[in-house]
């Protein structure tokens, strides 16, 4: 068999077998095999995405102690890193119940993370300045509904403007319900288009092959 076969023709194949038994078995009955194939598949992608985080730690640690060994900027850094990531590893070998490593987890690891999200209101405060601006009518009248609905969040905001509540209430209830049900709908067309390429093979980005050929094959 051809080297073309091994590695585009018979991953497009078994990706479309895959997503067909994945998709009829939603839709009509099938027989106990074909379900008991389709629950082991499943499994196996729990597998798979649990070795891809072993790779992504593995060639993380590469990276740094690269870094570490050629002593660039901040390479201190990339030390912390390592040491961080032997002693919570050590801990977690002994269980994941042991104390030490749930003081790890509850005393550090959960504050950084908790830190590392609570900045993301910076960002968003930066996104919200910037998005909010009376440039036309459509940015007022966003500006203005905006302003209208982050008062009547604000505790001291609904009483100090009643009428903002109601009116909050129903932009939130209406229009924004709507668009937001529209752009899910509008995200499930691209899902569906993306997998309908994937399984007549028209997307190969999953094999390794970021453009297609012009007229396609």
């Amino acid at each position: 068999m051809s080297d073309r076969l091994y590695k585009i023709q018979l991953p497009v194949y078994l990706t479309a077998l895959f997503i067909i038994l994945s998709v009829v078995e939603h839709f009509f009955p099938m027989p106990g095999v074909v379900t008991n194939f389709n629950v082991t598949m499943r499994s196996f992608v729990t597998v798979v995405s649990a070795a891809a985080f072993m790779l992504g730690i593995i060639f993380l640690t590469i990276s740094h102690a690269k870094t570490i060994t050629e002593q660039k900027s901040g390479w201190y850094y990339n030390l912390f890193y390592i040491a961080a990531l032997l002693i919570t590893i050590a801990f977690g070998l002994m269980g994941v119940r042991n104390e030490s490593f749930l003081f790890i987890y509850d005393n550090m690891t959960a504050p950084i993370g908790a830190a590392l999200y609570s900045l993301t209101a910076f960002y968003i405060t930066s996104a919200a300045f910037r998005v909010f601006r009376a440039r036309n009518w459509n940015a007022a009248i966003l500006l203005v509904c905006g302003f209208i609905v982050l008062t009547m969040l604000i505790p001291i905001g609904a009483i100090l403007l009643p009428p903002v509540v109601p009116i909050g209430e129903w932009l939130r209830s209406f229009p924004s319900s709507a668009g937001f049900r529209g752009m899910i709908m509008g995200t499930s067309l691209g899902v569906m288009g993306l997998a309908v390429r994937v399984l007549t093979g028209r997307q190969k980005d999953h094999l390794g092959i970021r453009e297609e050929r012009m007229g396609g094959e």
